[in-house]
């Protein structure tokens, strides 16, 4: 009879167990209520290349300016401004006349040395033939070695100054160091060129550079960059970099890189934009929700949404999503999901 009872009163307990999770079960569809619609679509098609863009200036390799190294007044002037000129064209001619006259000079000197030097070396070798007969004193004989070693010096002498006075009729000729376009001309005819006197102003008509500066957080980026471009007024320019300088800006909070062109360069001073492309495809921000403290997508998983954190993401700012390019991402209804939620996809053309 006990053990009788005993079974009733465990069956009627397992009873109330199952019709307790009955009602709570019901209660809860009552609640939830039907499922939410929601539009998903796969990571894939979601996903896009991210752009960036700096301003930027073409500078010029070189832009000197080319002064007069000797005085002497101007008497040609075959360069004006904006001509292209060739690597070692003439700019300017200036009268050269004493300068000619002082070569011609020291020419005459350098080969006065050289005879001194010639009979010293002649009166030598007679001194020491005497002295093999006795017929000479060794004092004589050392005067005629210190001749010789004094004739030498004074021929170094006037070799010196006949490569100096060729130096300077050299810069007579005021010549175009590179290939460049001359951008400004200060001299005239007549006028009295002196030393350190500018005459041109020059601009290297090759090997120009882009110059950008960047924000810190722009250098990663463009350092990875899969293309990089210049555009300016229309034309689009291919970009190789070169260089980002090892300094930064400590008001600005920026760095320079250098950049050169892979084909042909646009003009030293065009103004413009360098864009480039990331390695990487990245989800625009508008698809991101926060949940519990982080942003992420909600995944569409049969009939369930699916919270997914995305590490690293920023609010407004594109993120990278490390999900397989398939996983159904849920683009209209995120906002009012919850992870776990049961919902029912719909398609674009359906209404919400």
């Amino acid at each position: 009879m006990r053990h009788s009872s005993r079974l009733l009163r465990s069956g009627a307990a397992v009873q109330r167990t199952l019709l307790g999770l009955l009602v709570a079960l019901s209660t809860q569809q009552l609640y939830a209520g039907p499922p939410a619609n929601v539009r998903a679509v796969p990571l894939s098609e979601l996903l896009t290349i991210p752009q960036f863009s700096a301003p930027a200036t073409v500078v010029a390799r070189n832009q000197p300016q080319i002064a007069a190294e000797i005085q002497a007044r101007v008497v040609e002037l075959p360069a004006e401004v904006g001509d292209r000129v060739g690597a070692g064209e003439v700019l300017a001619r200036l009268d050269c006349r004493r300068y000619e006259s002082a070569l011609a000079r020291a020419r005459a000197e350098l080969a006065r040395a050289r005879a001194q030097r010639q009979f010293a070396d002649e009166q030598l070798r007679r001194a020491r033939n005497l002295t093999k007969k006795q017929s000479i004193s060794e004092e004589l004989l050392d005067q005629r070695r210190t001749d010789l070693a004094a004739a030498d010096a004074d021929s170094a002498v006037q070799d010196a100054a006949v490569a100096r006075a060729a130096i300077d009729v050299e810069d007579c000729v005021i010549r175009a160091p590179f290939a460049a376009v001359v951008t400004a001309r200060a001299a005239s005819i007549g006028s009295l060129a002196t030393p350190g006197n500018v005459l041109f102003t020059l601009l290297q008509t090759d090997g120009q550079e882009v110059s950008v500066t960047l924000r810190h957080d722009q250098v990663t980026s463009l350092l990875d960059a899969g293309a990089l471009n210049f555009d300016s007024n229309g034309t689009t320019y291919p970009l190789q970099l070169r260089t980002v300088l090892p300094a930064a800006d400590p008001v600005a909070r920026t760095r320079e890189a250098r950049l050169r062109f892979a084909a042909e360069p646009a003009l030293a001073g065009s103004a413009g934009r360098v864009v480039w492309e990331g390695r990487e495809r990245e989800l625009p921000p508008d698809y991101l929700v926060r949940r519990q403290g982080e942003l992420g997508v909600f995944l569409l998983e049969a009939d369930t949404a699916r919270f997914v954190p995305v590490a690293g993401a920023e609010n407004g700012r594109p993120a990278t999503v490390r999900l397989p390019t398939d996983s159904l991402v849920v683009t209209d209804g995120r906002q009012r999901l919850a992870d776990g939620d049961p919902v029912r996809r719909i398609a674009a053309a359906e209404g919400p």
